[in-house]
């Protein structure tokens, strides 16, 4: 374009590609974005599994001393067996209900049942302490979500009580050798639950006076136990 005598040209601008050095540098900051934000990511997941195991193990604490100032007992366990107990029942209650020659004991909610035979066999004990009939309600009931028990791959409907996050194949209990803590579940062995462990009654427990509730999980690469008698969660080992 022309005005008088002058001519004025578009002026092109010539974008100057990156160099190598610049290309380098940029990858290497988004690395180490990546690097913190899946660092990051861990922490968060390793903080929320041990808020949930937390809360559970508050909450069952509690329940355990309440049913205590309701009975004027903790609830029984299953001597020498603290991953298999029958803290569901003890805790939820039960009506006991005579059905012929074999009796049903029943949750208040009518959810679960469980009768004295699988009693008897799974928990070594007679019936539960916690116990009403027909017509009556028992002295101490706590309610728990779905999400809070596990059925046990069994003939017969047994629950019990499960931590929120996956734990071990394997525990070893008062210097015992080690036996198996994954129990597989009812109708899908391959998965597997991790229960709460209990123990009211052994001499040798850490609560002489009370009682011992633990759970053993797996967060990140180790085996963390969190317990009644510990502040705070321990590192026991590390999982394969």
């Amino acid at each position: 374009m022309k005005i008088g005598r002058q001519t004025i040209r578009p002026t092109r601008f010539r974008g100057r590609g990156f160099t190598l050095i610049e290309l380098l540098v940029v990858i290497s900051i988004i690395g180490v974005l990546a690097s913190l934000t899946v660092g990051l990511s861990a922490v968060a997941s390793r903080k929320s599994k041990e808020s949930r195991v937390r809360a559970d193990l508050d909450k069952l604490v509690t329940a355990i001393e309440n049913y205590k100032a309701a009975l004027g007992m903790y609830p029984p366990d299953n001597p020498g067996r603290p991953s298999t107990n029958q803290l569901f029942y003890e805790l939820s209650g039960t009506i006991y209900e005579q059905a012929g020659a074999r009796g049903n004991f029943i949750t208040p909610n009518k959810q679960e049942r469980i009768d004295a035979e699988s009693i008897r066999q799974v928990f070594g004990a007679r019936g539960f302490s916690n116990s009403a009939r027909p017509g009556e309600t028992p002295k101490y009931a706590e309610e728990f979500k779905p999400s809070q028990y596990g059925e046990l791959a069994l003939e017969s409907d047994v629950e019990i009580l499960v931590s929120p996050v996956r734990g071990p194949e394997l525990f070893s209990y008062q210097g015992r050798p080690p036996v198996q803590l994954a129990i597989p579940v009812r109708g899908n062995p391959k998965n597997t639950l991790n229960p709460w462990l209990y123990d009211s009654s052994s001499p040798s427990r850490n609560n002489r006076n009370t009682f011992d509730l633990w759970t053993e999980v797996i967060i990140g690469r180790n085996i963390v136990r969190f317990s009644n008698w510990d502040k705070d969660p321990v590192v026991i080992g590390r999982a394969k």
